[in-house]
């Protein structure tokens, strides 16, 4: 392990990187904010200098971002980016609406806040994530981006929170962000959400410019439970190389000796400038509640690594997972762990190997797992997908019972057919210690092509046999009409949270009319029962429609 001095001007990142292990002293603090300071007045994070007009990160991260499995497609394979569509572009639907009896109906929770324009993707919600208070079942917040980009980022995140376990929502645009609601980025990307204590919730994001390389991790807090939102604090910045797929996790362990902190993991894409290509996975910690971020700790350096999840166990334990390059199978998934709240962390080791082929067409994540820690035991579960059961990817699980010292042998999840795709899983436990997975699944498409459903699976014997799958989703329809970014996309992970007892999901769906023509938009949806405003079963035409985020829970 090292550690970075967070030096904003990364053309020192590598001379930087010999630092010694565990130095994140208060110097390096003070240095950050001098250095913050005297760049924000050189090169402010919304302003395009004249040398720089020429820049475009969609075209860097085109250009410098390295290949893992299922990502690179021969040309021939590329499925090219959507015209209008025709009067007859197929609309996939069963026979009937239906959804697993087991399973509330969906609900949106969108609102649509920001109209059509700058070249997005119309009315488009993609990536969301969700979280429950541990303290307040009753407080849930889901996190997506609104109206994203073609090739990269959205105009703006957007939160939904409910006190009433899902029965209304309030929504709206975190402050301060992005230019479109007076904020100083032009684009912001990868929401993902945590609960601290007092009713504290922690939204981290990844706040770029597509015209100039400067780029951040930031969090913004409420206080409040998810109904208001402060401005984003900096965790990171760069002004070269790019930071992506950030997530946190927050300590709400009240037993643990590090209750309250907070941690954020994300991988750091190396400019050519600064010796790169490769990907540095790297975590910062914050001990006050999100006021400050401590600088950031090097876990792994190789060519590829992305996708971390942190989260804490019940005695305060980091587990800090993600997949990259390495192993056996050439990729593989990697656990790196602390016992001290983050000040230090025990070098990376190959946990499980991966070998995803992902869907053609589709943009899935399909090599970044999901995690989850039992809050009682400790137990660990981990899923990917997985294409060494059939062929194509299945969604797959693991566990560990000693803090992910030994792992049980990989196994599949869901019982659909064999030839069908499942993907973008996530995973999480109850307060009763049964594990749910959800996943999205081409079984009910005879193509195995782009006709998508949702399903959930449960484990009530803590991961050791999953019962019958459950579909969520009340008919089957077309990724197509899916948001665009470079293939068909709902978003590279999905969101899932658990209670005392239910599961919580919330995921991207095609599934109400349009009411424009191309592309068609995502929105998000909650579920609960019954739904306001969707009558079962629901009435599909052969039109345009737009792509929608669903949440349901287990009854």
């Amino acid at each position: 392990m090292r550690t970075i001095r967070p030096r904003i001007a990364t053309l020192l990142l590598l001379s930087l990187l010999v630092a010694p292990a565990g130095f994140v002293a208060g110097q390096a603090a003070q240095e950050q904010e001098q250095e913050e300071a005297q760049l924000e007045q050189e090169n402010p994070g919304d302003q395009a200098g004249e040398a720089l007009q020429a820049f475009s990160r969609s075209e860097w991260i085109t250009r410098n971002r390295l290949p893992y499995p299922g990502m690179s497609r021969p040309a021939s394979a590329v499925a090219p980016e959507p015209g209008p569509v025709p009067a007859d572009f197929p609309l996939l639907v069963t026979s009937a609406a239906f959804v697993d009896p087991g399973i509330t109906a969906p609900t949106r929770v969108n609102n649509d806040l920001l109209p059509p324009g700058n070249g997005t993707n119309p009315w488009s919600q993609a990536e969301p994530d969700i979280d429950v208070n541990p303290f307040n079942e009753d407080n849930i917040v889901a996190v997506y981006q609104e109206s994203r980009f073609r090739d990269g980022g959205a105009r703006a995140l957007n939160y939904a929170t409910s006190m009433d376990r899902g029965l209304s929502w309030v929504e709206g645009s975190l402050p301060d962000l992005t230019q479109e609601l007076g904020g100083p980025w032009e684009r912001a990307s990868d929401p993902w959400v945590a609960f601290g204590p007092a009713n504290r919730v922690y939204y981290v994001t990844l706040d770029f410019n597509e015209t100039n390389p400067a780029n951040q991790v930031g969090v913004s807090v409420s206080t409040d439970g998810g109904l208001t939102w402060g401005s984003p604090v900096r965790v990171f910045r760069s002004e070269l190389d790019f930071n992506d797929k950030e997530a946190i996790e927050v300590d709400s362990h009240p037993a643990s000796p590090y209750f309250g902190n907070v941690y954020v993991a994300w991988d750091i894409n190396i400019d050519p400038a600064n010796g790169g290509p490769a990907q540095h996975l790297v975590v910062a910690r914050s001990t006050n509640g999100g006021a400050s971020y401590q600088a950031p700790l090097v876990l792994r350096i190789a060519r590829t690594n992305i996708g971390a999840i942190p989260r804490v166990g019940p005695d305060g334990t980091v587990y800090v997972m993600w997949a990259g390059s390495g192993g056996s199978s050439g990729f593989s998934i990697f656990l790196s762990t602390s016992t001290d709240g983050g000040a230090s962390f025990s070098s990376p080791r190959v946990i499980q190997t991966l070998s995803s082929q992902s869907v053609p067409f589709i943009r899935d994540g399909s090599i970044l797992p999901s995690l989850s820690v039992d809050r009682e035991t400790g137990d660990l579960y981990l899923v990917w997908a997985d294409s060494r059961w059939t062929g194509v990817d299945q969604t797959t699980i693991s566990y560990s019972r000693d803090q992910g010292v030994t792992w049980s042998p990989p196994r599949r999840v869901g019982n659909g057919p064999d030839d069908a795709p499942t993907f973008t899983a996530a995973v999480a436990v109850n307060g009763l210690g049964e594990v749910g997975v959800s996943y999205t699944s081409l079984e009910n498409d005879p193509a195995r092509a782009f006709g998508i459903d949702q399903y959930f699976s449960v484990s009530r014997d803590r991961g050791v046999t999953f019962e019958t799958r459950q579909r969520v989703s009340p008919v089957t329809s077309d990724i197509r009409w899916a948001a665009w970014a470079r293939e068909f996309f709902l978003g590279d992970y999905t969101g899932i949270a658990a209670g005392a007892k239910a599961f919580h999901m919330l995921w991207v769906f095609p599934l109400l009319p349009s009411p424009t023509s191309v592309p068609p938009p995502p929105d998000i949806i909650f579920g609960l029962d019954p739904p306001p405003g969707i009558p079962l079963p629901i009435p599909l035409a052969p039109f345009r429609l737009q792509s929608d985020v669903f949440f349901s829970s287990t009854r």
